[in-house]
């Protein structure tokens, strides 16, 4: 029986001059630090205090050197994909990588050549295109419908675009991410059958599956039987607990030539193994005591997203779509101009960062991302500060 903490998300921790992205970029990137930042998604919410308990009884240690990866590290995962997403894996299907990103681009290296195709769904997040881009392969982007306020698959332009194009990699963000859509089954099921009809490896970013909000129920890809021998799951501790900075991720891939191959390209460039104090975080994080600070910080965000999301949807110049999942709102704020008139407003007069919608793809352009990570009273204080620049 463990001991159910009941955990403060409302505590306001100051994060400047900590080299934290979030604060200590915002002159770089907006021209000035007088703002609040809304951008980057990592949560300005505390990771558990157990986790800090056991890092630092590992740090008194004082002996940093090489590591293996562990036994009981393995069966962390292996226990949490069960627990939390209904997916039974076995410990020999799973690999470490220092990020989701570094496996993609691993996945990019292992699966494709220089002037091959790989599509992907847009607007979608940035680094899909970015690690496309400079492998010297050629993206073939695929933007996303809007149907009753959500984003819709074009499932007849997927298959024409698999046929003609030579097809090698599909880029995958589910839950999605700027947009916060929870694929449903049969969603991912008609990507699965196109992809094997295709011979087209599927890429799954899981990265935010553990913040999925009632009723909505994430499906891993590698919970499909047809997808098994096609699919590459890649997921991390960094959105759930907070510890991007860590740098540990892992991935799980069920046809083992796949894996091997992947492998084999993270040997090459020495990037199949994470660092010792994200080793110790993912084994101690991945637990029933991180379940039940997942459970808490769900119900936290699940009222912050839509807090936000009826704030921003009283102006009906604004069009927020609603969040199944993640700590991220997506937000349409072409009626109000440019994407460059709007940026000046939202940083000079309702004093925030968000993140702009051109780094999702050119479909995001007039769109921003409102990261809802955060305590309450300061979110709402900025979205407030926000709908009283965007009037009506």
């Amino acid at each position: 029986m463990i001991n159910q903490i009941q955990y403060n998300f409302d505590e306001v921790i100051d994060r400047r001059n900590t080299n934290a992205e979030k604060y200590d970029a915002l002159k770089r990137f907006y021209g000035t630090d007088d703002i609040e930042p809304f951008w980057v998604a990592d949560m300005d919410l505390a990771s558990p205090n157990f986790l800090v308990d056991k890092l630092i009884d590992r740090v008194k240690h004082s002996i940093f050197g090489y590591t293996e990866k562990s036994l009981e590290l393995f069966e962390s995962i292996e226990w949490w994909m069960k627990n939390e997403h209904n997916l039974d894996i076995n410990k020999s299907t799973i690999g470490l990588s220092p990020s989701v990103v570094s496996t993609l681009c691993m996945t990019i290296q292992s699966f494709s050549n220089i002037g091959d195709s790989i599509v992907t769904f847009s607007p979608v997040y940035g680094p899909f295109f970015s690690s496309v881009k400079s492998h010297k392969r050629n993206l073939v982007d695929l933007p996303l419908i809007i149907n009753n306020g959500k984003f819709q698959i074009p499932f007849e332009h997927l298959e024409s675009i698999l046929k003609k194009n030579d097809v090698k990699l599909l880029l995958l963000c589910n839950p999605h991410n700027p947009g916060g859509r929870v694929w449903s089954k049969d969603e991912l099921l008609k990507i699965v059958r196109l992809c094997i009809d295709n011979n087209v490896i599927i890429f799954s970013d899981e990265i935010h599956s553990d913040i999925v909000y009632k009723p909505n129920v994430h499906t891993p890809i590698l919970a499909l039987n047809e997808a098994k021998n096609i699919s590459i799951l890649a997921h991390s501790i960094g959105k759930t607990f907070n510890t991007s900075g860590l740098k540990s991720s892992f991935f799980i891939v069920e046809n083992e030539i796949i894996k091997n191959k992947l492998i084999h390209f993270q040997k090459l460039s020495h990037v199949d193994n994470i660092n010792l104090i994200g080793k110790t975080a993912m084994q101690v994080l991945l637990s029933p005591e991180g379940a039940n600070y997942k459970r808490q910080l769900v119900d936290y965000l699940r009222l912050n997203t839509s807090l936000v999301y009826k704030k921003l949807l009283i102006n009906n110049k604004l069009k927020p779509m609603e969040s199944d999942a993640t700590f991220l709102v997506w937000c349409d704020f072409r009626n109000y101009g440019s994407w460059q008139e709007v940026s000046k407003m939202l940083i000079n007069d309702a004093k925030v960062a968000l993140s702009g919608g051109k780094f999702f793809g050119s479909s995001g352009e007039g769109w921003f991302r409102i990261n809802c990570g955060h305590p309450r009273l300061k979110l709402l204080s900025a979205v407030d500060r926000i709908c009283k620049t965007f009037k009506f």
